[in-house]
């Protein structure tokens, strides 16, 4: 007797397992009807919330004995509903939106950087160096615009009369990164009288500057940096 009520016990358990993935799938595939048909790239910080808070859901569901299949339901329809107000409410209402979604910010504007969107999104020169590779842009040099999308992606606008070279980032918001020129082969006094030569006494006062053999030394000043961006969404 005992062991026909173990195996009842299981095939009970086992049964309630299928049945709670099966209503987590339907629920994952009802989410992703909710979000549209959208990329890897479109996905707001805010989609991810709703997928890893649907995830955590089915977790502790399946490994909980005490949540039932009912209080699963109960969550997964109270989500659904929450998200699909959220989103109606987005779609209808512009300042919902950017305040839920976010909006794209300028982060390279006619060449001068914006040193307020950089620091507002936390994005550090190498970052932005890194992002603007992955668009085949070397050199901010290069760029005529980057605008930070609001999925962490970037867009980049290519002064056109300016070829591809690769970069040596030496100054990094007003620090001079000394292993960067020992990979070059040069000195901080090298930097420093080049500066000088161009009448840029202070290092302080640059917030990027970067190396390359085609076209030598670049920066850019904290006083050359967009005071006023453009809101490219409103």
């Amino acid at each position: 007797m005992k062991n026909i009520g173990l195996k009842r016990g299981l095939s009970a358990m086992y049964g309630s397992i299928v049945l709670k993935v099966a209503f987590g799938l339907v629920g994952l595939l009802l989410f992703t009807r909710l979000l549209g048909k959208k990329s890897m790239s479109d996905i707001t910080p805010f989609d991810l919330i709703y997928t890893l808070v649907l995830g955590g859901l089915l977790e502790e569901t399946i490994y909980d004995e005490k949540i039932k299949l009912s209080h699963f339901f109960l969550a997964l329809t109270v989500w659904g509903v929450m998200i699909y107000i959220i989103e109606a409410l987005v779609q209808k209402n512009s300042t919902i939106n950017k305040w839920i979604k976010g909006q794209p910010c300028i982060l390279v504007q006619d060449g001068q950087l914006n040193i307020k969107g950089l620091n507002s999104n936390h994005v550090e020169m190498e970052q932005l160096r890194t992002m603007m590779r992955q668009q085949n842009c070397f050199s901010l040099k290069e760029a005529k615009y980057v605008i930070l999308e609001t999925g962490g992606t970037i867009s980049v606008m290519r002064n056109e009369e300016e070829d591809a070279v690769l970069t040596i980032l030496l100054i990094d918001e007003g620090a001079i990164n000394e292993k960067a020129l020992l990979s070059i082969h040069q000195t901080k006094d090298w930097l420093l009288d080049i500066l000088k030569e161009e009448g840029q006494s202070q290092v302080t006062e640059i917030a990027y500057a970067e190396w390359s053999r085609e076209h030598g030394l670049y920066w850019k000043t904290y006083a050359e940096s967009v005071k006023e961006p453009y809101k490219i969404d409103g």
